[in-house]
């Protein structure tokens, strides 16, 4: 139910991007970018390997 109220409240929204689009690329960047960073350090820290760290690198994007 929850999940149905935010889809509907995020489809009334009269724009797409809320934000300006500067923010919006910077967001995605920052996503796309230092979030698998991170999780490749704290893997490799924890002791991680070989395709479990490429599992746990590609899982963060989702």
């Amino acid at each position: 139910m929850a999940m149905f109220s935010l889809g509907l409240f995020m489809a009334l929204q009269p724009r797409i991007i809320a934000c300006r689009n500067k923010v919006a690329t910077f967001a995605m960047a920052v996503r796309f970018l230092t979030g698998p960073a991170v999780m490749a350090a704290i893997s490799i820290a924890v002791g991680l390997r070989g395709k479990l760290l490429h599992v746990a690198i590609v899982h963060v994007q989702y």
